[in-house]
């Protein structure tokens, strides 16, 4: 006997209905769980394999673990152990645990330079064996900003302290330095003022100096010129005059030679005296002849001998 009649054909097997639906929601609430967990790995096969840190900083449950810009595995669990170190466990997947070698590393590096953190392990040497399941890595810490920052920190700082120290020493280097150049400085202007005074005097004399030289050496110049001006003006005239002096003389001298020599065999005795007049005679034409401005204008006499009788 039913407690409900159904009535109304809009309740007829509903709850077969509902029962359907639910089964449906169910079905469906689990296949979004496995797709989850396929997509987050938890139904694929892993290996584990462990490190040891110095800090848990910046290592959380998760982390993905990267084999050349892939993800392979991740960060499974960490704990503190007695000596006060982080035990580390990293589940890498099945089929990419032949990629790596008993020497591979395991470095935590940021992703960019402000990124969330990473895991990262290297190939490793091929000829090494294959890593095996629940072998342990050497770790390292990748220098992220933070730690360049403090790096930087640590070489700067003293270099300051060098330089601070430097400058307020008053008896280092920088302070004797710069005293020197300021010293050097006045010793320069000093010097300068000098140099100007010592050429200042230099113009004054060398304008009082040259000055008369220079006019001394114009009228110089002045006289040469007109004593030169003079001399072409007068000197054709002497030249003509002398050239017709010696042409009379070398004439007279011609005349009493010919003049001589028809006398000759008449007056033998004085034959010597006119030899000595005529050799004379001959010197001063040769003593005229060599002299400047004669020296050209005068033509050789001739030098033949006196001719003479044959009484001599």
């Amino acid at each position: 006997m039913t407690l409900l009649a159904d009535k109304d054909e809009r309740f007829k097997n509903l709850f077969g209905k509902a029962a359907i639906f639910l089964l449906l929601a169910a079905l469906g609430i689990g296949l979004v769980f496995l797709w989850t967990g396929i997509q987050k790995g938890m139904f694929t096969a892993t290996q584990p394999i462990y490190f040891v840190a110095d800090s848990g900083q910046d290592l959380s449950e998760g982390m993905p673990l990267k084999f050349s810009g892939f993800k392979i595995g991740k960060l499974s669990s960490l704990a503190l152990d007695e000596q006060g170190h982080v035990q580390v466990e990293v589940a890498v997947e099945a089929k990419y645990f032949k990629l790596l070698r008993q020497d591979s590393v395991i470095s935590l590096q940021k992703e960019g330079v402000i990124g969330d953190g990473v895991l990262n392990i290297s190939r490793g040497t091929e000829s090494k064996p294959g890593l095996a399941s629940g072998d342990k890595v050497r770790f390292e810490r990748a220098n992220g900003l933070e730690q360049v920052v403090v790096d930087m920190k640590n070489r700067i700082v003293p270099i300051l302290d060098d330089v601070h120290q430097l400058l307020s020493d008053p008896n280092g280097d920088v302070r004797q330095t710069l005293k020197n150049l300021h010293q050097f400085s006045a010793e320069m202007h000093g010097t300068r003022q000098r140099l100007d005074t010592v050429l200042d005097s230099m113009n004054g004399n060398l304008n009082n100096e040259l000055g008369p030289l220079l006019h001394s050496l114009r009228q110089t110049s002045a006289n040469a010129e007109r004593v030169s001006a003079r001399l072409e003006h007068d000197l054709p005239a002497m030249l003509q005059k002398t050239d017709n002096g010696l042409e009379n003389l070398r004439q007279s001298t011609e005349a009493i030679r010919k003049a001589v020599q028809q006398t000759a065999p008449q007056l033998p005795e004085i034959s010597g005296k006119t030899r000595d007049v005529l050799g004379a005679t001959q010197e001063t034409v040769d003593a005229l002849n060599s002299t400047w401005p004669l020296k050209s204008s005068i033509p050789p006499m001739e030098t033949a001998p006196v001719r003479m009788d044959s009484h001599d």
